[in-house]
């Protein structure tokens, strides 16, 4: 099974430099605790999408799930680099 996250380039200044492998790090975390061996892909795109392919149904019904989930909590897992004020 494959997961892709594509987020809306214009969305790139509102993440933290390293936010894409943030969120697929999330994203996998996730995954592997009831889809073992998952393959995931974080990536700007024109528009903000997710792509499943090789799941059931069901199962691309319970990973869309998830990843909003796991969006809805970004306050407690995507970080943002500390701004130095001089």
């Amino acid at each position: 099974m494959r997961v892709e996250i594509k987020i809306d380039r214009r969305n790139e200044k509102s993440l933290p430099s390293d936010g894409l492998e943030q969120i697929d790090r999330e994203l996998k975390k996730r995954l592997n605790k009831k889809y073992h061996s998952t393959e995931t892909s974080t990536r700007f795109a024109t528009a903000t999408d997710i792509v499943i392919t090789g799941a059931s149904k069901d199962a691309s019904k319970v990973i869309r799930k998830m990843v909003e989930e796991m969006f809805e909590e970004a306050d407690e897992w995507l970080v943002c680099e500390e701004i130095e004020i001089a």
